[in-house]
């Protein structure tokens, strides 16, 4: 990336580009993050609604009771969404923090520029 020279040092010009690199991160990161929210409230809803679909309600006459193996393939499904939701989550954290080394790297470069006097 070639930056224009109107009166800019070289410093100034690598704080520009790692600024922009810094913002490029941080955009990149704060979708990671609301990607594992999402998929952490999903999870979360398997988990906490798993008991009661199970279980046809009592008070009801027309509601047929399910089958065993029904049952259990429900179970199953659930079970596996679970997991997958899971491993997704640790993808996701995974990838949060790389991008957060990444972010921590440039903000130290461009403090190390910054501390560097103008040429």
């Amino acid at each position: 990336m070639v930056l224009p020279q109107f009166g800019w040092s070289e410093n100034e010009q690598q704080i520009l580009q790692l600024e922009k690199a810094l913002m490029r991160v941080q955009q990149e990161a704060q979708a990671i993050h609301q990607q594992f929210l999402m998929i952490q409230e999903l999870r979360r809803n398997e988990i906490l609604g798993s008991s009661v679909a199970d279980l046809p309600n009592a008070a009801t006459q027309t509601t047929p009771i399910p089958k065993y193996e029904e049952m259990m393939r429900r179970q199953q499904e659930r079970k596996d969404r679970v997991e997958m939701y899971t491993a997704e989550l640790d993808r996701l954290y995974a990838r949060f923090s790389v991008l957060n080394a990444e972010r921590q790297a440039l903000m130290e470069q461009i403090s190390a520029l910054e501390q560097l006097p103008l040429e």
